[in-house]
Order: C-alpha cells, then structure tokens, then sequence
C-alpha cells in the first residue's frame, strides 16, 4: 500500500525551455522532477532509438525542466549513473540481454538483465554506436541511485518484457515470466518501485501520463494506448513482495510488463520535489529561524531602539538559536535593512537583518511510506503475524509513530530521531478484531519546525480466503516439460476470494519439495507447473503432486487441495526440417527432408509417417529401443514399398514409452511444390481472400495465383514476394455462382521447370 507525498510540485515550463541537443544540460538551472532519458550504443538501430527517445523528450519538457538525455555514442557507464542519480522517471532504448536467453548462463547474471552501453572496445580511443558493452545486474544493483519512487521505462528491448530477439522462437509462458522477473530484479533493488518494459512501442503517453494521471502505476499500465486486455499477474521470485504484470499480444508474443508495485501512484513518482528541507534559506522566512550573523549581536528591547540601533538589551552568540516572529514595516535608520521581531528560549525583543543569518525554516515532509501491503493476520500462525512500517521523510526529525483503533485509543507507539521513522506491530496473537486501524506520525525537526503530522490506515484480516479449483476427474494430467516448447507446462484454473496469490508447493513421489509455484490471484487464472525445480532444472519422469491453496494479502491461507500430474520428459524436439518439400518432380531442388526426434533418457520408440487420414506411409523406427540423444531421418517422400506419395500433408508421428509412461508428439510436413494457406476456409463470392504460398524450391519466376470459381472464366493475378520462398496476395472474388473455388498457385522452379499446387474450397 502507497501513500502519496503531502507537497504536489506542478513544473509546467516548456515554454520557457530551448530545446537541447543531447548530452547537453540546458543553458538555465534546471527545475522540477528528474527524468533521465538513455540511448544505447544498438549498432544500426540506434539513429531510430535516438528519435524515438526525442519523442519522449519533447513530451518530458513540458512537465520538467529537469531532464537529461544520453544518447550513444556518448552513453557510456559513468554518464549514465550521473543522469539517473536522483532521477524519477528513467527511460532506457537500446539492446537488451535478459535471461533466460540462447547465451551462456551466468549465474551472477554479469551482462544480463540491465544496459547495452557505449565502451572503447576496440582501444582506439573512440566511442561508437557500434561498440556495446552490456552492464548488467549487479552493475545496475550497485550503482544506480534514482530518487525515491522512480519508475524505469524500457522501449524496444528483447528479453525484458519475456520477448525472443527477432527471427528466434517464441518463448513459452514459463521462460517470458523469468525473463520479466529477472530483468527487474536488479532496477528494484537499485531502488525503482515499479519498471514497465514495452516492446513495440514508445508512446508518448508513457511519459505524459506520469505528469498528467492520478491513478496507480497498475492501471497506468492497463490504460496505456497500446494495452492488450490480456493482463495476467504473478508474485515476483526474485523480488518477494512485488508483483509483475504481463499483457501479451497473443500466445507466446510478450511485449508488454510491469513489476514492481501495482500500487505505487502516479502521484508519488512525480508529485514531489523531493527537496532536503534541513537546507538553509538565502532569505529570512517569517515565522522562521535564524542564528546571530557574529558574536555579540545586539537585541533591542523596543522597535524604536532597533531604528535608532541603540540601547541594547542583550548579546548574542552565534550559536544561539532564535525565532524570527515578525517582519517590522521600519527599517533601521543605520544600514536600512529590516528589523524583525525576535525570541530566544532567555530574551525577547526586535533585531536587523544585517546581525541575523537564515536558518532551515522548513518543517520535514513525508516522501514516502511503505506498509507492504498493508494488511496482517496476528493469528499467530507465523505467516505475517506483525506489520512493518517504514516512512522515509526530507530531513532527519524527532519522531512519534502511534497505531490507534477506530476509537483513537493507542495500541502501539514507536519513537526516535532519525529521517526514517519504523515500526514493526505485532500485537499478541488474537487480541484483534478483523477491521480497519490507523497509524498517525508526528515529527519535529532539530531546529522546531512542525510538527509535521501525517496518517494512514491499516487492515488486520485473519479470515483464510476460500480457493477455487476444478475437482479432479479422468486421467492424471501428464506433461512433457523438456524445453522444446510442445506440452511443456501443466496448469490449473485456479481462483480465489480475495486478491493475493495462488501458491502450489511441488513434491515428487517421495515427498520431497522439488519446486514452489506462484500466481497473483484477482478472481481467477491458471496455475503453471514448468516442471522445473527451485533451481531451474527439469525434474526426473515420474508422479508428482500439487499441493495448492489461496494466499490473501495479510498471508492467511486456505486449507490445501493436491493434484496429481505425471511428467514424462523424455519425447521431445518432434520436427521436420522443411516446412514443404517436393520429391514428386524428380529434381534435386527440394527432393528430402530431414525428420528429427531428441531422447532426454532412454525410451522404447515408435515412428511412422502417416498422410492426412492416418494411415501410415512409411515407418522408420517399430518398437526400437534406443538411448538419449537426437535422432533423425532423412525421407525422400516414398512409401515403404518404394513409391512415392501423392502430394499431400504428411505427419511424422513418434511415440515412446519407457514402461511406465508414453508420450507422442508429431510434426506437420507438406510434400507439394507449395504449401498454400488462405485467411478464410469458407470463402464468399464478392469478399476479400488472402492466399499465402511458400515455395518447396528455388524460383525463376514470381508466383502466380489462378483463380476459377463457377460459371465464370478464370482470372490470376502476379503474388507478392514476403520473404524468403514466402509469397502472399489479396483478391477480391468476383460475382458468381456458389460451388467449388479452385486455387492453384504456379512459378517456373530454379531449374526452369513450371510447377504448380491446387487447392480446392467450398465457395458460399
């Protein structure tokens, strides 16, 4: 639970601000919030990072004059942990290298899940946007120190919101929620409260929305222009507390996080100055405090005498603290500066500006509060029996913390000097009733400015929520957790009562915890099991159980349902190394295959080909039994008895057992000159139709497509190349009669022979 700061700061100054190029501070002393905007050394994609860095930077000056841009190839280590230092809102473009990721695993994660920044790698003394270094965790940990409530925005990073790099397979669910976890890791015990990764774009709303909304970072994050509504949450394992968001495009495409506090408040990063209030004025503050300009400075005992600058009543050290209560409207007929009316804790009377010095007038203020999630059970049961409260305030002050009941009565009180008033309540187990109490902070600086006082509420709930969970019915669930992104994971629809979390504490066949397992719970979501232990590797096959419960807020926990699941492992990597080959033609273009199978352990196989209604063509492997390891057939598209098959959609189809369990995985292959797909399977006459052909072969000519639809001559028109062997076009069908749609899509092959495929569909 967040707690917005007392003072708002409003810093509309764009129109008094020039714009700077980068790396340059502007020329007038810069005013308002910090915002530190980065752009890495990203080889050919950093020009276009450092525009859409100017997007950002155009729409931060008009909040704040305070905003320091450090662009590749300047962007090196030292310049970025001066920019961030005491910065509120940081913005990083440029490489990411998270975790986990198809590079070698380093455990201290020395490069990964922080910066790509600029560094003379090649010792010439120059600086590029070609040479990047990659700064990662514990760098970030240990050396950046933004202001309090700063929140990191990365733009177009891999890796960061769970995303792949380009062109590599999509990561299931399990891999994009350690790379979410583990990239804001280090930025949260840097000191950030909240980082939002957004992979596809840079809106401008994500700085303006900072300055401009009143909500939580959690629903900044949900309203933002480019949000999916597909928002899942999870309680964060390598930052225990906070929570992370995920809102993915579709299955497997991660582009869009947040972790940290979902109830961190727009407010709180950018509505405060976070000044030191212990700093002296340059001018006299009434009320306010002052210490004699030398030794033996006069006080006079009426207005008239301070005038005249006679009859002094007393002399005082510089040491001495005195109270400024009044600004005279006479001057003093010596110097004419001003004369005030003045206090001690021994004489009282009127002194001139000239004999006083300014001193700290300000009364401390709250910067920040944090009662986690405010709400505990005292029920003794060791889960989140006490409450800790931690205030961080603008200056070091004596302080008093008091917790009360509805009735104001006092339950517990916590006292000291310092700039970090805490307090761990921990009332004896029972001895609340469920409800809301309040905790009130009264603080008084060394110089008697305050009291500052401030207050907040606090819930005591020691009822368990009620977890929602399927009845177990028919088989075991059985999985096949092994990486290769087919059945990798075994979920559960689970809900719960009250927000919180759903946990499921994993055991293997002899009771032994192999993994603990999470998700933020609202109303409802799926419990995933990876099948990976608490240290990341894949469990032995075998039987496991799921001992599952509902977790609220203040850690009272339902009582435990289990599920049973098998894993079985040991199939994986089912796949064929061309999506569409072409052995009917003869050639040597596109003429094999490469079919292909991984063993993790050892397992008795079965492999057949089969064509599209099942029945085997060809088998490689029956009842055969073989170690661990990668396995593969090259097939040259014929049948057991040596012919070839028609053209066709073949599968390769393996099954392994190895007594116990049995698993079969399969893989799609076409064996045609194209493998054509259209965007509609049920077409109309007059509407719009996308055919898309990849090619088996090389091609001499651009593709064609031949269109015949009944009653009406046929018509074609020249396809569009997409990418590599990829053509795609869109026609409009024309008006006919309702019947069969015959497709057929032709090009002359590299060794300039016409082939073509044909699809036929039925035609509304």
């Amino acid at each position: 639970m967040r707690k917005p700061p007392l003072v708002l700061v409003a810093a509309a100054l764009a129109a008094l601000v020039a714009f700077a190029p980068p790396n340059a501070e502007p020329a007038h002393a810069a005013t308002g919030v910090k915002v530190a905007i980065i752009v890495g050394a990203t080889h050919s994609a950093t020009a276009g990072y450092r525009t859409d860095a100017d997007v950002l930077y155009r729409e931060a000056i008009k909040y704040s004059s305070n905003v320091v841009r450090v662009y590749s190839p300047n962007a090196t280590a030292a310049r970025v942990k001066s920019a961030v230092a005491g910065a509120s809102v940081v913005v990083y473009l440029g490489h990411g290298n998270g975790w986990p990721s198809p590079y070698t695993y380093d455990p201290a994660y020395t490069t990964k899940d922080g910066f790509g920044l600029n560094a003379d790698l090649n010792g010439d003394g120059k600086l590029s946007d070609y040479e990047n270094k990659y700064y990662g965790e514990p760098w970030i940990r240990d050396n950046l120190r933004p202001a309090p409530n700063a929140v990191m925005l990365m733009f177009h990073l891999c890796y960061a919101s769970g995303n792949s790099e380009l062109g590599n397979p999509d990561p299931t669910l399990a891999v994009a929620k350690q790379r979410v976890d583990n990239y804001g890791a280090a930025f949260l015990k840097a000191g950030f409260r909240a980082v939002v990764a957004i992979g596809h774009s840079n809106s401008p709303y994500y700085m303006s929305a900072l300055f401009t909304m009143r909500t939580t970072i959690e629903d900044y994050f949900r309203n933002a222009p480019d949000a999916n509504d597909h928002l899942t949450s999870y309680a964060s394992v390598r930052s225990p507390g906070s929570t992370f968001l995920m809102d993915p495009d579709g299955p497997g495409a991660y582009y869009r996080s947040m972790v940290g506090k979902p109830t961190l408040r727009t407010q709180d990063v950018t509505g405060a100055a976070y000044a030191d209030t212990s700093a002296d004025p340059a001018s006299m503050v009434v009320p306010g405090n002052a210490t004699p300009a030398a030794d033996g400075a006069p006080v006079y005992g009426t207005l008239d005498d301070a005038v005249a600058g006679t009859n002094p009543i007393a002399a005082l050290g510089t040491t001495t603290k005195v109270r400024v209560d009044a600004r005279e409207t006479a001057t003093s007929a010596v110097d004419g500066s001003a004369i005030y009316r003045v206090h001690t804790d021994d004489v009282a009377g009127w002194m001139t500006d000239a004999t006083l010095t300014p001193r700290d007038s300000a009364a401390p203020r709250v910067w920040e509060v944090d009662d986690g999630a405010g709400t505990f059970s005292p029920n003794g049961d060791g889960v989140q029996d006490s409450l800790p409260i931690s205030i961080r305030l603008s200056e070091p002050a004596s302080w008093t913390l008091k917790l009360r009941d509805d009735a104001g009565d006092v339950l517990a009180t916590f006292t000291g000097t310092s700039d970090t008033p805490t307090g761990t309540w921990a009332p004896p187990a029972g001895s609340l009733t469920d409800g809301t109490y309040h905790w009130t902070l009264a603080a008084t600086d060394g110089w008697g400015n305050g009291p500052l006082q401030d207050d907040g509420d606090v819930t005591v709930d020691t009822t368990a929520p009620a977890l929602s969970l399927a009845d177990a019915e028919g088989p075991v669930p059985q999985f096949t957790p092994n990486g290769d992104g087919s059945g990798d994971t075994v979920g559960f629809a689970v809900g719960s009562s009250e927000p919180g979390s759903v946990t499921a504490t994993v055991r293997d066949a002899g009771d032994q915890v192999v993994d603990h397992v999470s998700i933020g719970a609202g109303t409802a979501g799926v419990l995933a099991w990876d099948g990976r232990t608490d240290d990341g590797a894949w469990v032995p096959d075998g039987t496991y159980s799921l001992s599952i419960r509902a977790v609220d807020r203040a850690g009272n926990r339902s009582d435990a349902q289990v599920r049973t699941v098998n894993a079985f492992g040991a199939l994986g990597f089912v796949a064929s190394s061309k999506p569409v080959f072409f052995p009917q033609d003869g050639d040597a273009l596109a003429s094999t295959t490469a079919l292909s199978l991984t063993l993790r352990s050892p397992a008795t196989v079965d492999w057949t080909i089969r064509n599209a209604s099942g029945a085997v063509v060809r088998t490689v492997l029956s009842g055969a039994a073989i170690g661990a390891g990668p396995r593969t057939f090259s097939w040259n598209g014929r049948a057991d008895g040596g012919a070839l098959v028609p053209r066709g959609t073949y599968r390769s189809v393996v099954t392994a057992t190895d007594g116990t369990f049995t698993s079969t995985q399969s893989v799609a292959v076409v064996a045609d000159a194209f493998k054509v797909t259209v965007s509609d399977t049920t077409p109309v006459r007059k509407g719009k139709l996308t055919v898309t052909a990849l090619s088996a072969e090389s091609l001499d000519t651009t593709p064609a497509l031949h269109v015949e639809q009944p009653g009406i001559s046929s018509w074609k028109v020249t396809m569009t190349k997409v990418d590599t062997r990829k053509w795609r076009v869109t026609v409009t069908l024309r008006s006919s009669a309702p019947g069969t749609l015959r497709l057929r899509v032709s090009a002359k092959d590299g060794g300039g022979v016409r082939q073509g495929t044909s699809l036929a569909l039925a035609l509304q």
